[in-house]
């Protein structure tokens, strides 16, 4: 007999706090309206020893690979490095659910992405946290125990509002939060079009980065005033500031100074420094703004309600 669970996980962007967020800052998050779906399909007993795994992104296939199990011995893939990466995270899962994947069952997986692989919402921390969900585990254990990292995104995958989200004594908080800026119709996301990895930025500011906990403190009190803000120039400044202390934090040019030194508005980056997606704030009309950053090379922009999760 076939038994058949699904789970669904949201994307993720955040809005202040990257970097420091490891290190305790109060940061704000939010869940985006893409995600990913898991499909478990299970065999009875007598079918048990393989794992058959079908990954699907927005146009067609990502990796597919079949696993032995217990073993979780690749028998083939499409794809030998993701199918590695997936191994990894499911180790770290049987760890903690010894009767997870334990070769009494075969187990037929599909999962489904609603956003480009490339966009930096959460393809990995989605995954983890809909595995979680499968194999009874905690889904912040199995973030950093398999991948690092703050956890942020994957307190994102099952909240429906946004959410200030801190590491407290090695516990992740969070605590959600009504914000819908009064403003919001001049507020996009904007993709740079260079994909970041998570991993290699965070080594990056773990090696670089100079701070001290005034430096947290200060990015928790602009986490705490960025929903407070009523006027889009108050939020423009509370922006300006954040980035002028990232940018002395990681010795790195802020986003702005590098691509929109002659901008009108104030762009922020969101995450990892350097390619994902940007928040930018708009003096103009819809159509005169995607006109202007089309012109600049950038053709995948969100407003808010297009991408923000409406809770």
């Amino acid at each position: 007999m076939q038994h058949q669970q699904t789970w669904y996980a949201h994307g993720k962007l955040l809005i202040t706090g990257e970097y420091l967020v490891m290190e305790g800052a109060r940061a704000l998050a939010m869940p985006v309206n893409k995600g990913q779906h898991l499909l478990v399909r299970s065999l009875d007993g007598e079918h048990g020893g393989m794992l058959k795994w079908t990954a699907k992104k927005t146009n067609g296939l990502w990796f597919s690979a079949e696993y032995a199990i217990p073993s979780l011995q690749i028998q083939k893939t499409t794809n030998p490095k993701l199918a590695e990466k997936l191994v990894e995270i499911l180790s770290v899962a049987r760890e903690m659910a010894p009767l997870f994947l334990n070769g009494k069952q075969s187990f037929d997986v599909e999962t489904q992405l609603e956003f480009d692989t490339e966009f930096g919402f959460g393809s990995s921390s989605t995954l983890v946290a809909n595995l979680a969900a499968w194999a009874g585990v905690n889904p912040f254990s199995l973030q950093w125990n398999a991948l690092g990292g703050s956890g942020y995104d994957v307190a994102c995958a099952h909240m429906e509002t946004p959410l200030f989200y801190q590491i407290v004594d090695k516990e992740a908080v969070l605590d959600s939060v009504d914000w819908r800026p009064a403003f919001k119709e001049q507020l996009y996301f904007v993709y740079l079009g260079q994909k970041q990895h998570s991993d290699k930025s965070i080594l990056q500011f773990k090696k670089q980065a100079v701070f001290t906990e005034n430096t947290i403190r200060d990015i928790s009190a602009i986490s705490e005033s960025v929903v407070k803000a009523e006027i889009l120039t108050d939020f423009e400044k509370l922006l300006q500031q954040h980035e002028k202390i990232m940018s002395e934090v990681l010795g790195i040019p802020s986003v702005q100074e590098k691509l929109f030194k002659d901008y009108s508005g104030v762009v922020k980056s969101l995450g990892a420094w350097g390619g994902d997606f940007v928040l930018a704030t708009s003096h103009e009309t819809d159509s005169n703004f995607r006109r202007h950053m089309e012109e600049r090379g950038f053709n995948t922009i969100f407003s808010w309600d297009e991408l923000v999760l409406k809770g």
